[in-house]
């Protein structure tokens, strides 16, 4: 099962440089994406943001947001709330990260996505985020690309 955070899906609704490595990524897979349910959040975010800022056409955010939705509804998309597990696994990653000699400074979100990822036994991480990355690769997650 592949763990994805917001930055790696927005590149399978919105073309970026490099979508066609993240859509070949999901091409013919079997399981469904997993992510944490602060996705919907975020990525209503960056759809409303770059709506405003002209890179989407008026319009635009509904719509994409509208094509998430409808995968989160018919399981090609999983989001997992953030319960008991998470924290949990986000406690121990606090001190994983913040207890070194030059500590890695994750935000909340980053860190809730490398919690649920490990909470829910993901096998591989795929995001674009430097400081996830380094969280996850810490935390013994593959990450991709």
């Amino acid at each position: 099962m592949s763990y994805w955070d917001t930055s790696a899906l927005l590149k399978l609704y919105i073309a970026e440089a490099d979508s066609p490595y993240f859509l070949q990524l999901i091409a013919g897979g079997d399981e469904p994406i997993v992510s944490s349910a602060i996705v919907t959040a975020e990525i209503l975010c960056v759809l409303y943001r770059k709506e405003q800022a002209r890179a989407l056409k008026g319009g635009g955010a509904r719509r994409i947001y509208g094509k998430f939705s409808q995968d989160v509804r018919t399981g090609r998309i999983l989001t997992v709330p953030y319960g008991r597990d998470v924290e949990a696994q986000a406690e121990k990653l606090a001190r994983l990260v913040f207890n070194r000699p030059r500590p890695i400074l994750i935000r909340s979100l980053d860190m809730i996505h490398v919690s649920t990822a490990l909470s829910s036994r993901a096998r591989d991480l795929v995001a674009t985020d430097r400081r996830l990355r380094e969280v996850a690769v810490l935390a013994g997650l593959h990450v991709l690309p």
